[in-house]
């Protein structure tokens, strides 16, 4: 989706109103000054078609239609409201009507943000409403978060279609906002600290080695002191200013005693004797030696350290948080900086040891990386430093991200930067890695030039080697294990800012050069049907294309069946995990064990209560052969689904190398209004083995051949039906 979360690239229009006056909203859509445009204060979400409709309402003159045309993605307008009212719950309602609505849904979106960040949100996706229907009225309602700065209200339409929109209203504890007196809030500590607002004022584009020297201890020192001072945890201090006031003291010979004073500014604290866990509930330790290391930091900076690592804290901290019940972290009141200056070191610093500290306490799967953690700190404070630009900023992040080697870390949401690199536009051709080649696996509608076939194996892409591409480009591809970061690849090889592009092809016939034309890039949607019946005696479930609670329906027909195939090789459109399995098996099962971060010790990670388990029983279960089908589309919710199923009776998971990127995401904004993830928990099999970056390993393996692919064949789900059969 293109720019649904890059609220801070849209010009936003301030909605003013006096204290002492009832504000006047345009939910209704009926002020509308501008023929040609949006009704007012209205904002454009998106770049497809949207317009006021006066031949088609509910109520008044007007209604939003939004129409979203093929390749087109997703269609939204949203408004803006102030923050400043006193409640529990808020409600957004209003009238929609859609026709045709396809791939994807229609429906309302209610956003609230602080910093310009969503800190609650939620959608209609779930409803799934596609299709053709009239006006009908619909809500959705979120917890109200009092420290909020703005409310969005939004229509949305993803996939295709044409969607109206009408008669919006908002409540807050069931009174129209229109009726609720604003409350003029009163600044934090941290909002009157305002003197870099405008910037960090360092800017230095080279490091001699004491600057080095000291940047290095000055990022470890500002993450620890961050998440372990109880200062910091009380939300007092504004932590990034106050990394860019010593900033300026990096040429400093005595740099530790400044950092010994400026610690000690952050006042007293009680301390107490540590207790870690039992060891058999401990996964991992903090990576806090180094605080005894006289080595690298004076002996007097090392036992003020050590004190603030005996520091009394508590389960609350002003920039962490742990997810009730799930217990991934979420990472709080970060500034996002969305104007920044690109020739601003500071900033640019900041963005490093905010990353870097966040996967040094809270990253689950730390101890999995590849790259020493401090080497990566190391490498990349010059090089940071000494980015010139956007683009060079950018994707300088991108492969800092790339270090943690974790699928679910990439730079995520539309990136201007990261599309204008790999191109606007792309060929419609489905492209996979299969036997380590690129290879021609679909040829999509847009396609009509006739001159490639399926099995093709592409050699060149605008004159350079597949194979040089790779070496090039690799670092900008985040992923848990190469067949992944080969799958990402396979999405963005064809992509181009030109509107042809030349492919060296290699055939059975031998080489040739071709020139294909583009489209604007899109997502290219898979039209693999829920299910079907395979050989009268075969149930076969694609759950990428599953209705919500479909399973159970399917289920009900295939139950008599001689075997089940479960096509993974895509992410489930609906959670299954427990439904499908209370089919599958006759007694509960263990399948997986969690862990999860501390706010009180962090950088601790321990296993977060027992095994969980699956299934029960039920004397009609499925008494059928199950077999499992993966690959390196197989990821997250798709792995822990495999998790699950596997443990059925007869079951086999049969295919490759999964994505290895399991668990609950946690997002984090970074400097620039860049936005990631991490995997946010450890996913453990219950015998204790990882499952991040190695995957879901199969029972049976095997990968598709490129005389498989030029002979129209699926070999991996040919060997399902063997297994069945045999």
């Amino acid at each position: 989706m293109k720019k649904i979360f890059s609220f801070a690239s849209i010009l936003l229009v301030n909605i003013l109103f006096s204290q002492n006056q009832a504000p006047v909203f345009n939910l209704d859509f009926e002020k509308h000054s501008k023929k040609d445009e949006l009704p007012n204060d209205w904002i454009r979400w998106s770049e497809s078609e949207l317009k006021v409709d006066s031949t088609n309402a509910i109520s008044g003159k007007n209604s939003l239609l939004i129409n979203v045309k093929e390749g087109e993605g997703f269609g939204c307008i949203a408004y803006k409201l102030p923050a400043n009212f006193k409640g529990r719950k808020i409600t957004l309602e209003g009238y929609l009507k859609y026709e045709e609505a396809t791939d994807g849904y229609v429906g309302l979106l209610l956003r609230i943000e602080k910093d310009e960040q969503a800190i609650a949100s939620a959608n209609m996706q779930n409803q799934k409403l596609q299709g053709t229907a009239d006006w009908k009225k619909y809500s959705i309602t979120l917890d109200f978060k009092e420290n909020a700065d703005e409310i969005y209200v939004a229509g949305i339409l993803i996939g295709k279609g044409k969607a109206w929109f009408d008669n919006f209203k908002v409540t807050i504890d069931g009174k129209p906002i229109e009726n609720i007196k604003p409350v003029e809030k009163e600044l934090s500590i941290i909002e009157k600290d305002t003197e870099f607002d405008s910037g960090s004022k360092f800017e230095i584009t080279s490091l001699n080695e004491i600057q080095k020297r000291n940047l290095f201890v000055l990022g470890k020192v500002w993450g620890f002191v961050k998440y372990y001072h109880p200062a910091i945890a009380e939300g007092k201090i504004s932590w990034d200013y106050e990394l860019f006031r010593m900033l300026s003291k990096i040429d400093s010979q005595n740099f530790d005693s400044e950092l010994v004073q400026w610690i000690n500014k952050l006042g007293t604290f009680k301390t107490t004797t540590q207790k870690l866990p039992k060891e058999s509930a401990i996964k991992l330790l903090p990576n806090t030696k180094w605080i005894s290391d006289t080595n690298l930091i004076s002996s007097e900076l090392s036992a003020l350290l050590q004190k603030v690592n005996a520091a009394d804290r508590s389960d609350s901290n002003y920039y962490i948080g742990l997810r009730r019940r799930v217990k991934n972290p979420e990472f709080t009141n970060e500034k996002v900086y969305s104007k920044m200056e690109y020739s601003d070191t500071g900033i640019k610093l900041l963005a490093i040891f905010r990353y870097w500290n966040l996967i040094e306490y809270f990253f689950p799967n730390r101890h999995l990386m590849d790259e020493n953690w401090d080497s990566v700190l190391t490498e990349f404070i010059p090089r940071m430093t000494a980015t010139k630009d956007q683009k060079e900023y950018t994707l300088t992040l991108l492969e800092l991200i790339g270090k943690i080697q974790d699928t679910h870390a990439n730079i995520w949401r539309y990136n201007e930067v990261i599309s204008d690199y790999f191109g606007q536009n792309i060929a419609p051709i489905g492209v996979s890695f299969i036997e380590n080649k690129a290879v021609v696996v679909k040829l999509h509608d847009e396609f009509k030039d006739g001159n490639l076939q399926i099995g093709d194996v592409i050699l060149a892409v605008n004159g350079i080697k597949v194979e040089d591409w790779i070496k090039n480009n690799l670092k900008y591809f985040p992923a848990s294990n190469y067949p992944t970061q080969l799958r990402d690849i396979s999405q963005r090889i064809l992509r181009t800012n030109e509107q042809t592009i030349s492919l060296t092809i290699e055939n059975i016939l031998g080489q040739k050069e071709v020139v294909v034309n583009t489209v604007k890039y899109k997502y290219f949607p898979s039209q693999i049907v829920s299910h079907k019946i395979i050989n009268e005696n075969i149930g076969y479930i694609y759950p990428g294309s599953l209705k919500k609670e479909e399973i159970h329906q399917i289920m009900d027909k295939f139950l008599d069946k001689k075997g089940l195939i479960v096509d993974l090789r895509c992410y489930p459109s609906d959670f299954i995990v427990f439904r499908l399995s209370n089919y599958l098996l006759n007694e509960k099962k263990d399948f997986v064990k969690f862990t999860a971060g501390d706010i009180r010790t962090p950088g601790l990670f321990t296993f977060r209560g027992g095994e969980m388990r699956v299934g029960g029983k039920n004397k009609n279960y499925f008494k059928g052969k199950v077999i499992i089908l993966v690959n390196e589309e197989t990821q997250s919710q798709a792995e822990y689904t495999t998790m699950a199923l596997r443990v059925a009776p007869n079951a086999k998971v049969l295919g490759s190398t999964t994505a290895g990127a399991d668990g609950n995401v946690s997002g984090i904004t970074l400097p620039g209004n860049i936005f990631t993830y991490i995997s946010g928990i450890g996913v453990i099999t219950p015998d204790g083995s990882e499952t991040q970056r190695i995957g879901i390993v199969p029972d049976v393996k095997l990968e598709p051949t490129i005389n498989g692919i030029r002979s129209g064949k699926d070999e991996v789900l040919e060997k399902a039906i063997e297994l069945i059969n045999n």
